[in-house]
């Protein structure tokens, strides 16, 4: 496909984003539906979902051909690669800028680092990924360590979690092996020794700001004992609202057939449909499918366990499908550099947290006779 071919492409994703965002806004139908929902999920769900259908319509009608001639999973699954190299250098700023050795713009309090995180290709203070780096990574898929993911949970910018891995052995999360590979050829773990002056100063406002809120908890809850008989739907009380349950196996099969029609259910459909949540037994049958599927015949090296056997070689087949497709997906992210497109914005879900840390530490520094800024 030409540059001029990749760049309209890449503006009908954007455009056809938009579009499908408006339509589900604009779908009374829908509005009646989520009405009830807690207000944060809405519009975390309608970008998402947009996003996704915008996959549904552009490789939905031929997608098992182009699976086949692309590989269009394996180059994704390499653009994550890419993504994981931007996150170590994200978490290093971090640490710098924690420890006050730098300052940027972009950044007004630590938890800005969590909204980055979730785009990280379109960070604008780090440097985009090198070829040196993808070599680098490409020898981390060959090293013994190698992590096909985190843990579900596991943040990439988790920095008390990440620092607490590092120095404890009994941590409530993993060390990411990438970043372990990665300071070993780089000597970047001192940067785990900085001090975190910036998150302290934080904690001192948000302590401020704890401290008022219990105050008025507590004033709440006497007022509550005096008035058996108020209301609990008064003014200022929690929005108890349902959240949208669409990380269940069958939601999102159940949504689309209930708000969409009859072409965009086909392309879903063809798509593969939606892909629940896995446990130990789906992940012997996601590697046995893997082999299955294989275009080589892939070694199963004898083991005490035999689902151990089989992950492992599923494992090594994955590895060098992931080194084979890299090239073309850092030409692919290159072509978005150079051109100067934005990378697809994910979801929105930090960006509401973004906005009450900072406001929680605003009121810290107002209580504490303060400018409400952050230039602390």
């Amino acid at each position: 496909m030409s540059t001029q071919e990749d760049k309209e492409k890449a503006e009908w994703r954007l455009k056809k984003h938009i579009e499908l965002k408006a339509e589900l806004q604009q779908n009374e139908k829908f509005q009646t539906f989520i009405q009830g929902m807690y207000p944060g999920s809405r519009d975390e769900f309608i970008d998402r979902y947009a996003a996704e259908k915008v996959r549904w319509l552009e490789w939905g009608p031929n997608f098992k051909e182009w699976l086949e001639k692309e590989d269009l999973h394996w180059t994704e699954d390499a653009t994550d690669r890419l993504k994981e190299i931007q996150q170590k250098k994200l978490f290093d700023v971090q640490c710098l800028w924690r420890a006050e050795k730098l300052q940027l713009p972009e950044i007004k309090v630590t938890y800005d680092f969590y909204t980055w995180e979730g785009d990280i290709f379109n960070c604008p203070f780090i440097n985009p990924v090198t070829p040196e780096e993808v070599d680098m990574y490409i020898q981390y898929l060959q090293s013994q360590n190698f992590e096909n993911e985190q843990g579900f949970l596991d943040r990439w910018q988790d920095y008390e979690g990440i620092k607490e891995a590092y120095n404890e052995g009994n941590a409530s999360r993993n060390f990411p092996d990438w970043y372990d590979f990665h300071n070993s050829r780089t000597g970047l773990s001192v940067y785990l020794l900085l001090p975190d002056v910036r998150g302290q100063k934080e904690e001192f406002y948000l302590s401020l700001w704890r401290a008022e809120l219990h105050a008025k908890s507590e004033e709440a809850r006497k007022k509550q004992k005096e008035k058996p008989s108020s209301s609990p739907a008064a003014a200022g009380a929690p929005d108890t609202r349902p959240h949208l349950q669409d990380h269940k196996d069958g939601w999102l099969t159940w949504f689309v057939n209930t708000y969409e029609d009859k072409q965009t259910q086909e392309m879903f459909k063809r798509y593969g449909g939606e892909h629940p949540f896995e446990d130990n037994d789906e992940f012997l049958e996601a590697d046995l499918e893997l082999l299955a599927k294989a275009d080589r015949i892939v070694p199963v090296t004898g083991w005490f366990d035999w689902k151990e056997a089989i992950h492992r070689a599923a494992d090594s087949y994955r590895r060098d499908k992931i080194m084979e497709a890299l090239p073309l997906a850092f030409e692919q992210y290159r072509m978005n550099v150079d051109l100067h497109i934005p990378f697809p914005k994910p979801d929105s879900k930090h960006i509401e947290m973004n906005n009450w840390y900072a406001k929680a530490i605003l009121r810290g520094r107002e209580l504490n006779g303060e400018p409400l800024d952050f230039d602390f």
